[in-house]
């Protein structure tokens, strides 16, 4: 999913499993500041119960890569 907000030019932040604790606080940070750049955020089902807490976002759409119909 990055590639594409890269593509598009769409600045985007993340949290994954892979992401150290500070950076991931960071990153919330920025996004919950009224006046950031960052439209996306984008959340790994890997991640991980992080208790995430994206005050400023107005629509969330779940994206669960491991579905399986």
């Amino acid at each position: 999913m990055c590639q594409f907000f890269d593509y598009r030019g769409i600045k985007h932040l993340k949290l994954d499993g892979a992401m150290k604790q500070d950076e991931r606080h960071s990153n919330m940070m920025i996004f919950n500041n009224p006046q950031s750049e960052f439209r996306v955020f984008l959340l790994s089902t890997r991640a991980g119960g992080q208790g995430l807490n994206l005050q400023v976002a107005d629509t969330v759409i779940i994206f669960d890569s491991d579905f399986n119909p």
